[in-house]
Formats: C-alpha cells, structure tokens, sequence
C-alpha cells in the first residue's frame, strides 16, 4: 500500500473528529422571519444552452463556462465578458459526439483553461469512455487531451470530479469520483510537462478540492467515505482525515484558518483548521455550494429546491443565495426560479456571478451586497 493509502487507515482512526453542532441553525431560521435586505441584482439572457461548471479569470474579468446544448453536446465553453456583459466567444472543444466536458478551472496567470471531462471512442466495436483532462490555450483555442483512465461506457457508473489548479506550482490536482467500482482518487498532474504525476485511492474517491497555495496544503472532499482529508501537496502524504457528512462544498478562510464544508444533509460547518475540529454549525435544506469571499468577509451559500418548496413566499423559487458574515449573520439573500449551483467571485469589485438556467433559458446573474434591491433588471445578450 502507497503512502496515500497507508496513511488512510492510520490517520482515519487516529485524527478522525466527531463533528459535533455548536451553533443554532440558521438557514432555517431564514423561512420564518425576514431579512432586512436583498441583493442588487443585474442579469442578461445567455442563450439557450444549460450551464454546467463556470471559472473565473481575475487577470481578464472574463469568465469561462462549460454549456451543454438541448442536443446533449457537451462540449462547449462560453467566454463571458464580465465588463461589456456580452458573449465574448464560444469555444467548441472537439467533437459533440466524442467530447464532454463536466468541470473547469483556469490558470489566470498563463491563460491556460483546465477542464474536465469524458472522450469517448470505439475501439474493437465497443464504446469506451475516458477520463480526460482539456488543456486549453485561451488565446487561440488550441487544447490537448490527457487521458487518465477508460471503461467500457455502458455501466460506467463515475467520472471526474474537482479541479483545482495552484499557479505557483503548476499542479494540476483532479478528484476522481467513483461510488461503485472504477478508478476513485486524487490525481495529480504537473501543468509544465503535463504529465500525470501520482495517484491514490479512497475507497469511493474525491468530490470537491479547495487549495491553499501559500501553505501547500490541498483539502479534498470524499462525500461518499464521510470524510475531508488534509494533504501536504509538498509531498503528497495525508496529514489529518475529518469526519464530515457526506461533504459536497468546500471553501477556505485562509485569514482566520476556517474550512467551510457544505454536506449534502444541508449542513455548512466550520472547521478550524489549527485543531482540524467542528466549531459551529449552519443547518440548511437545500445546499448545493457554498463560496467564502476573503475581501467582503462573507459567505455565499446556494440552495436549490427542485420541489418549489424552498420559499415560503413564492411557490416558483427554486434557487437561493445567502450572504451570511462570520459571526454567522444574513446579510442579505437572492431567489431566483432558476436552477443555480454556480457561483463565482470578482474579488476587485465583490460581485458574484451566478449562473442560472430553466427550460431553453440561461442567464447570468450579477449581484451586490452593497445595495439594496428587490428587482431583477434583465438585459438582452
């Protein structure tokens, strides 16, 4: 056993901590009684396709979105311009039969697009279906495949997963998630050679990443292994295994040494990460992703209802968005009857873009705490 593995059976039973709920719960809290203020939001209407994952490049205001079309094709990148609020360009990668795409991280610093996805091909008369990394050159569009394990496509039950790219280093860290059989894990590709660098398993793999580049420390998610592990990307050797939930979310306050991990029970904790223990709790219904901005000092989460149950005031809400501040306060909320479960952040303006979609209808939501707002203004593309 590697020492990634070796290190699962000795840490998890060693520095494995019982997150207990120290806090009242809050998002409940939300559904009874009123919040004093609302978003300001903007919007323009995308186009058709549903949006899937969305990245932000601070260097360029522009952000990049993975979209799939009414036809199932999956392999397109919408380039946003954040600034004229326009489509910029859409970026076909491949072909639409043999390209999907599912996640998407970027490397501002060399204009390198990193997403995730399946190639599928016939070989011998049998469709395989590969676990690809798309390295993509945001200037001209050219990319690359890296592909990192196949299975016969009919049966394959997982996929890749979290994307996280430190710009530092040029590490290329890939969640692999598998709950039966397949290949579950953490790759770790070098961005300069691109080159698949190492592998380990978890029993059923990894669902969300959250790097900090300053401490070389990488916090990956195992929804279905109940558990958040810390690792020293230095070396790539765990340091501590978290009890948590099902965990689907992560995020980091690196000022105040706090992983925010959202499960899917509904539940955001709080975990200090100088004792790798729960110190409260936020118990939501719905929450898909949760998002920690370190200039505005706030934390977005997202709840999405398919059942239209989410609000008490309005039977179309499907969608959520709640600023909660770190003495865990509401400041303000955005509904939408969009489905959203993207969220990115421009950390010179604090504007948080989300990504909505409903029937043939996408858009892209422009919101800010900062003022207060009870309408929509939509604009066309």
């Amino acid at each position: 056993m590697n020492n990634l593995g070796h290190s699962h059976v000795v840490l998890l039973s060693e520095l494995s901590v019982i997150i207990t709920l120290m806090a009242v719960t809050l998002l409940n809290f939300v559904f009874s009684q009123d919040i004093p203020n609302s978003f300001s939001v903007t919007s323009f209407v995308l186009g058709k396709d549903e949006p899937l994952a969305m990245a932000f490049n601070e260097k360029t205001d522009k952000i990049y979105g993975i979209f799939a079309s009414n036809n199932e094709q999956k392999n397109l990148i919408y380039v946003i311009d954040t600034i004229q609020d326009k489509i910029a360009n859409i970026i076909k990668i491949g072909s639409e039969k043999n390209d999907r795409l599912s996640n998407i991280a970027l490397d501002p610093i060399k204009g390198i697009i990193y997403a995730t996805g399946q190639y599928w091909v016939k070989e011998n008369g049998t469709t395989v279906a590969y676990d690809t990394l798309y390295v993509i050159n945001s200037s001209d569009n050219k990319f690359k495949r890296i592909t990192l394990y196949g299975e016969q496509e009919e049966g394959k039950e997982g996929s890749l997963a979290g994307i996280s790219v430190n710009p530092v280093t040029n590490m290329i860290y890939i969640g692999s998630l598998y709950p039966d059989g397949g290949k579950p894990g953490l790759y770790v590709i070098d961005g300069n050679s691109l080159h698949f660098v190492h592998f380990d398993n978890w029993m059923y793999g990894i669902k969300d990443i959250a790097l900090d580049s300053e401490s070389h420390l990488l916090y990956v998610g195992a929804t279905y292994d109940n558990m958040i592990s810390v690792i020293n990307a230095s070396n790539n050797k765990i340091v501590a295994n978290i009890t948590a939930e099902n965990p689907i979310g992560l995020t980091l306050n690196k000022e105040e040494k706090i992983l925010y991990e959202a499960g899917s029970d509904g539940r955001i904790n709080a975990i200090d990460l100088s004792t790798m223990k729960n110190i409260s709790s936020i118990q939501g219904e719905f929450v898909r992703n949760v998002l920690y901005n370190p200039n505005d000092k706030l934390l977005y989460t997202i709840e999405l209802d398919t059942t239209n149950i989410l609000s008490k005031n309005s039977n179309d809400t499907k969608s959520m968005v709640i600023a909660i501040n770190t003495t865990n306060n509401i400041v303000n909320k955005f509904e939408t009857d969009l489905i959203v479960d993207n969220i990115a952040i421009n950390p010179s303006t604090n504007q948080a873009y989300l990504l909505g979609y409903k029937g043939d209808n996408s858009k892209l939501f422009i919101i800010d705490h900062n003022s207060s707002s009870t309408n929509v203004v939509t604009k066309n593309p």
